[in-house]
């Protein structure tokens, strides 16, 4: 039986300095509720702190994209994640909206039914649904959700 390797974080320093050989691969999700109200998160860590974000990180080295899925919505959102309501809407790239350096979003989406089972972490500063999207939104973000069709 092979052995289980357990998903593991760069140094930081060694984190930061990947960004100049490779780009990194980005885990988001894109939560709506039953009006199609888009979830965003109020960033509690730099960069962009203070600005409205996807929930989202990298994804750590031994760590399947499931793993991070949950890993994320858990650590941001205080959310347990069911998988088979989670769809892939996409990949996009963001070669300057992250002041650290290229970075692969690759996008997945669900339905939320119970919008109180959503709550800050240390992560987050706020949590919000929006009908319209806030002006101060971080990162490529934006631009990620024109393309899906929020304005």
């Amino acid at each position: 039986m092979m052995k289980k390797n357990r998903p593991q974080r760069l140094p930081y320093e060694e984190f930061i300095k990947s960004f100049e050989k490779v780009p990194r691969l980005a885990i988001n999700l894109l939560i709506t509720d039953k009006e199609n109200s888009v979830l965003l998160t109020r960033r509690n860590i730099e960069p962009s702190k203070g600005c409205w974000h996807f929930p989202g990180s990298y994804l750590l080295k031994n760590e399947l994209i499931v793993e991070a899925q949950k890993r994320i919505a858990e650590d941001e959102l205080g959310l347990i994640l069911k998988q088979n309501k989670i769809k892939l809407l996409g990949v996009f790239e963001d070669l300057n909206g992250d002041p650290r350096g290229h970075v692969i979003d690759v996008m997945y989406g669900f339905k939320i039914d119970n919008k109180t089972k959503v709550k800050p972490t240390k992560e987050t500063l706020e949590i919000k649904f929006f009908d319209k999207l806030p002006d101060d939104i971080g990162f490529n973000h934006r631009e990620t959700l024109k393309k899906l069709g929020f304005r």
